[in-house]
Order: C-alpha cells, then structure tokens, then sequence
C-alpha cells in the first residue's frame, strides 16, 4: 500500500494522462492517420506505465482496464509497424541511385501498402471489439485503507523506481557487447516504462530530473531506431526469400543492394547504442536520482 501522498500523486498523473488519450480517441478518423495513431499508442503506454505504479487493489476494476489499455496498444502494433516500413523505404526511394533501384523499391512498397491495408482492417474489427469507452473508470475514488505511514513520498517515490531502474539498466553492458535484436527491444520497452514512470513521480522530485531523463531518451530513441531497422532488414530478407521462389533475379539483385544499406545503418545505430550505454546501470540512475529526491546514497551506492 502507497503512503496517501504518493497515492494522490500517482491519481492525478493518472488524471492527465487519461485526458491525454481520450482527448486523442475522441477525435474523428484518428486510426486512419499514421501520427494520430502513433500518438494513441504512446498516451496509451504513458497511462498504463502509471497503473502499473499504483496500488491495484484500491482501484475497482484495474486488472480489465489494464488488460484494456494492453489491448488497444497491442492492436495499434502492427499497422504501426507497417507505417515505419512505408516511411522507411520512401526515404530509401528518394536516394535510389538508378532507376532500376527505384523500381525495385516500388515494388516493395506495394507489398507494404498491401500489408498495411490488411493490417487496418483486422485493427478496425479489434478496435470495435475493445471496451474503450469504459476508460473514464479509471478515475473512480480509490478506497485507500490504512493510507497514513511513516514513509516520505521521495522514498515511496524511490521504492517505485528502484525495481524498475534494475530490470531497464542492469543487463545494457551485456547487450552493448553482443548484439541482439530481440534482446534490444525488449531493453527498448523497460527503459520506455522507467522513463515514464520517472515523469510520472517528478512532483515528488525538487526539481525535474532532466540529466536522467535525457539520458534514457536518448537510449529509448537510438534503441528504436535499431529496432525499426533490424525489423525492415528481416522484411528485406523475407522478400528476397519470395522472389528466389519466384525467380526475380534482377528484383533480388536490388533487394540485396538495399539490405546492404539498411545493415550499415542498423550497425551504425549498434554503434550509437553502445556509446550511450556506458556507466548506464542502476547504480549510476540511484546516484543521480536518489540526491535528486533528497535522499542519501546507500548499498554501495556512494559516490
């Protein structure tokens, strides 16, 4: 059980960040727009990074409004995707070195366009399917039981972003040193969740701590750029795959130009990571958060 004043801070960003994505929901075709969409998604994360911090047995009716929210962004994944990819080969098209190139480009995009179309579909039906509207109960009043204890809010804040700091930060220096697509997005989605719980909790911070925040920005950015160009390059793969089959060898011979770049540029963002990563691990976030919230370095955690 949170002490009541985390509790109040933890309602009123669920306040804001509930308005955020109704705000977004209620506004007309949002789902066929590629930036409205990506913004739906990301409120979406934001609130529920802020219902994984509160108290769930004091909220009625978390656990379905949890699996709700999981929902909506799980069913915005793929055609989010698929907007990357469109996105990603039109700037490849605009710097194809010879016609043929070009071509060859436009040929994939008319498979994406066609994937993404497919994927549209099937996320319009599981949109109707979600009980969306049934959002506002988040803001029902909580039952706080026994709410008053001897903890301050900066060290019930830090109790939240301990765990969370070691899932996200412990494992980078292994990553840096091999590298893993899967392994890396899956880093990508713990640094989002602790980032967004750290703007979650700033009221309870003297200050905005800026420094940290930009430090895991940077991470979840160059983290999802490698991501967007590991998932385009096994696109890549699987078409060449399709047109071996089909015996395109001329369509083959562009697609394995365009891997070529697209790897280069995965590597480079590999690179990118790697720099970032150094000293970053839970022992240097409690160094510059736990002084940050007024509290003193402990556990090996002096400077």
């Amino acid at each position: 059980m949170h002490p009541a004043e985390l509790a109040i801070l933890l309602h009123r960003a669920l306040e804001v960040r509930l308005a955020r994505l109704q705000e977004l929901l209620d506004l007309d075709h949002w789902a066929d727009d590629m930036e409205q969409l990506h913004r739906v998604r990301v409120a979406a994360r934001r609130l529920g990074a802020v219902l994984d911090l509160v108290d769930p047995e004091v909220y009625p009716g978390h656990k379905g409004q949890r699996r709700a929210l999981k929902g909506l962004v799980d069913t915005l994944g793929l055609p989010r995707e698929l907007d990357v990819h469109a996105e990603q080969l039109r700037a490849y098209h605009l710097e194809a070195r010879t016609p043929a190139h070009a071509a060859m480009i436009e040929h994939l995009l008319e498979q994406v366009d066609r994937g993404r179309a497919k994927a549209r579909r099937a996320m319009e039906k599981e949109l109707d399917r979600l009980r969306l509207p049934d959002l506002h109960r988040l803001l029902d009043v909580p039952a706080l039981q026994n709410p008053f204890q001897s903890t301050s809010l900066q060290e019930a804040a830090w109790a939240c972003l301990e765990p969370r700091a070691q899932l996200a930060l412990s494992d980078l220096a292994t990553l840096a040193a091999h590298e893993d697509p899967i392994a890396m997005h899956k880093a990508r989605v713990r640094i989002k969740k602790l980032r967004y719980a750290l703007e979650a909790l700033e009221a309870a911070f003297g200050g905005p701590p800026e420094a940290v925040l930009k430090d895991l920005r940077e991470l979840q950015t160059v983290l999802g750029d490698h991501h967007d160009l590991a998932a385009l390059e096994a696109l890549l793969w699987e078409a060449d795959a399709q047109l071996r089959a089909r015996d395109r060898p001329t369509l083959c011979g562009g697609v394995l130009d365009l891997l070529g770049d697209v790897a280069e540029a995965r590597r480079t963002a590999f690179e990118r990571f790697t720099a970032l990563a150094q000293n970053q691990d839970p022992h240097a976030f409690a160094q510059a958060v736990r002084p940050a919230l007024g509290l003193p370095l402990v556990d090996g955690a002096q400077a």
